[in-house]
């Protein structure tokens, strides 16, 4: 994380005081007097001292800093956006749904670069199919399940009207995003994966649909989901199921 170095040895709290000092649950918090800097130029951020620590809003340390701190009140949640500049707020939707469109064609690009290397001719972009691998993506985020077996127990083709194709997944923590993006570890581990790397270069495999889907891993951090669907040469798909709730 960019921001590791300046956040060493801090404390962070949301914690909101009056006067110059505080005292609630048995524990004094004095207005912090440390003159606290970053990258060497000084700043003003309102900080207690509690046991030599010091407590300070994170949203302070996001407009000092320059990350975005927003409260989600879709699931009550705070969310950190190290690569992104401070405002305070939750992206709006369309910007949320842009960012996921923007890495699922990264994903796309990528996994057809590798095709072009090895001689194999590019994939197509299907939007059944990408209507198909966002439900997948989904279904396996909603219900932990990261399988090619559906929640409910079908298997992972049942998720169009036609069988004939093949499917790759992923789940990445978003902890480990830190040096390289979704769509760049997402490709470069299908890749040594002998199976995975299989179907992203096999050449009757002539189409294909992406989904992202954010949720949490069987130890309840933060995650992605990621699926790549692709259709068998000759093939078409007129129906796409809807996620599983089983």
């Amino acid at each position: 994380m960019k921001h590791a170095n300046f956040l060493t040895g801090l404390v962070v709290g949301a914690l909101v005081f009056g006067g110059t000092s505080a005292y609630a649950a048995g524990i004094l918090a004095e207005y912090s007097t440390n003159h606290i800097f970053v990258d060497g130029q000084e700043v003003r951020i309102e900080a207690y001292a509690i046991h030599d620590n010091n407590y300070m809003k994170l949203r302070d340390i996001g407009k000092a800093v320059g990350f975005n701190v927003y409260w989600n009140a879709e699931d009550g949640s705070v969310q950190i956006e190290t690569d992104k500049p401070y405002t305070g707020e939750a992206p709006a939707k369309g910007e949320a749904a842009d960012d996921a469109d923007a890495m699922k064609q990264d994903i796309v690009d990528r996994t057809n670069a590798l095709r072009k290397e090895n001689g194999v001719a590019a994939l197509r972009v299907n939007d059944k199919l990408m209507q198909a691998a966002q439900v997948r993506a989904d279904e396996m985020a909603a219900h932990t399940a990261y399988s090619h077996t559906r929640p409910d127990g079908q298997k992972f083709n049942t998720i169009t009207n036609c069988p004939y194709m093949a499917e790759n997944i992923h789940r990445i923590a978003e902890w480990t995003l830190s040096e390289q993006t979704l769509a760049e570890q997402a490709v470069a581990d299908w890749t040594t994966s002998a199976t995975h790397n299989k179907n992203m270069l096999n050449p009757k495999l002539s189409e294909i649909g992406i989904g992202l889907a954010r949720g949490v891993n069987d130890n309840g951090n933060p995650c992605w989901y990621c699926v790549q669907l692709f259709l068998y040469d000759g093939y078409s798909i007129s129906w796409v199921d809807t996620p599983t709730n089983k």
